[in-house]
C-alpha cells in the first residue's frame, strides 16, 4: 500500500529556534509552533485550543530560519512527519516524539510592525562600530494591483 506523508501548518513559535551544529558541520534549528484551532464549547459558543508542535529545520534553511524568527512571530511551514524512539535511561521506559521535519518555510503576516512578514528581518541592534544587518525586501499583498494578475 503506498503512504502519503505531508504537512503543512501555520501558527506561531512557542520559543526561540534553538541552533546547533551537527556532527557533519550541517545548521540544526529546532523549535516548536503553536496552531490554534476553534472547536465549539458547548454552550453555543466557541474556545481556543492549542497544539504545540515541534519543528525541524536543517541546513542553509535554518541558518535563515534561526536569523529571521523569534518567539512569537508567525510562520507557515511545509514538510513531513517523523516519530523518534528511544529508550529513557533513567527510568528504562520506551519513549516516542513526533516532529515535523520542515522542507520549506514561509513569512506570514505583515510588515515589521510586530510580525515576520513580508519586510521581516532581524530585530537586534546592531553594536557599535557594526553595520546594521539588512534583510531581503519580501513583496506583500499591498504591492500587487488587480491588473498585475493574469487571469
Amino acid at each position: 500500500m503506498a503512504s502519503y506523508n505531508r504537512v503543512i501548518l501555520m501558527g506561531n513559535l512557542s520559543r526561540d529556534p534553538e541552533l546547533r551544529q551537527s556532527q557533519k558541520g550541517s545548521t540544526v534549528a529546532r523549535s516548536a509552533l503553536a496552531v490554534n484551532e476553534r472547536v465549539p464549547d458547548g454552550n453555543n459558543g466557541w474556545r481556543e485550543e492549542v497544539s504545540f508542535i515541534d519543528i525541524v529545520v536543517f541546513g542553509q534553511q535554518a541558518d535563515s530560519f534561526g536569523r529571521f524568527f523569534r518567539k512569537g512571530k508567525p510562520c507557515l511551514v511545509e514538510g513531513k512527519l517523523r516519530q523518534s524512539k528511544w529508550q529513557d535511561k533513567e527510568s528504562g521506559q520506551n519513549r516516542s516524539k513526533l516532529e515535523v521535519i520542515v522542507d520549506r518555510w514561509h513569512f506570514v503576516g505583515g510588515k515589521e510592525g510586530g510580525s515576520a512578514g513580508s519586510g521581516g528581518g532581524s530585530t537586534a541592534p546592531a553594536a557599535a562600530g557594526e553595520p546594521a544587518e539588512t534583510s531581503p525586501q519580501f513583496p506583500s499583498a499591498d504591492d500587487f494591483v488587480p491588473d498585475d494578475v493574469p487571469f
